[in-house]
């Protein structure tokens, strides 16, 4: 018999088989450059905008790639099977010190198992910085994710077995820790590297796993440009 993984929807089951005789194949490869298309234009468009913005307080374009599990830091609970994720952001810098930001982070995940998952959220952060140079990040926010099933999943509407949706829409929460540096200066773009842990909440992912963890751990760069 092959594996599966059940989901809830509306007190109806989904079926979705993840053995080798699947439609799809468990291992998803990683995102090709078509992927990555939507992120890049958002970039450049976000980075032409903000140069020409006359506000003495600058945009931050932020982008990370890591890894991620459903796990989080509490007993009974085992990091496993990570896999890719990335995201592409940009932050407002709040304060004459730019302690404050807050920011949409758009963000791609892989899971062997359940499926890719896209997202957007909002987040706010309050970034202090110590002994001159490193730079503390606390943040939360809200945000909507869809998980993209591997598999054509099944439903059962307590009669038989029929099509499920390909997708589940998940309410995210998350909670953000980070590291960083400021900063690298290269003519008018400040860079800052960091380091960052964030766990998100997923509701509405299924109800007997509401929240459901997901412990993402990414490393990235920090990019503004100062006026001239």
């Amino acid at each position: 018999m092959k594996p599966f993984s059940l989901h809830q929807k509306s007190g109806k089951h989904t079926f979705q088989p993840t053995g080798k005789g699947s439609s799809r194949h468990l291992k998803l490869p990683y995102p090709t450059f078509r992927n990555w298309i939507p992120f890049i234009l958002l970039f450049l468009t976000i980075q032409a905008s903000a140069r020409n913005n006359s506000s003495s307080q600058p945009w931050q374009f932020v982008l990370s790639t890591g890894i991620h599990s459903y796990y989080a830091p509490v007993e009974n609970l085992k990091w496993g099977q990570p896999d890719f994720v990335a995201s592409l952001g940009i932050n407002k810098l709040l304060g004459q010190k730019q302690k404050f930001a807050i920011g949409i982070h758009g963000q791609f995940s892989q899971y062997e198992f359940q499926g890719d998952a896209v997202g957007l959220q909002l987040l706010a952060q309050f970034t202090p910085v110590i002994f001159r140079r490193f730079e503390l990040g606390f943040g939360t926010g809200a945000g909507y994710r869809l998980s993209l099933y591997s598999t054509n999943p099944l439903k059962w509407d307590g009669d038989k077995w029929g099509n499920g949706q390909g997708f589940k829409g998940v309410v995210q929460v998350p909670v953000q820790f980070s590291l960083g540096y400021r900063s690298v200066k290269i003519s008018s773009c400040e860079i800052r590297p960091f380091v960052a842990y964030q766990l998100q909440a997923l509701f509405r992912y299924s109800p007997d796993l509401s929240p459901l963890p997901d412990s993402n751990l990414m490393f990235g760069l920090k990019l503004h440009f100062n006026q001239q």
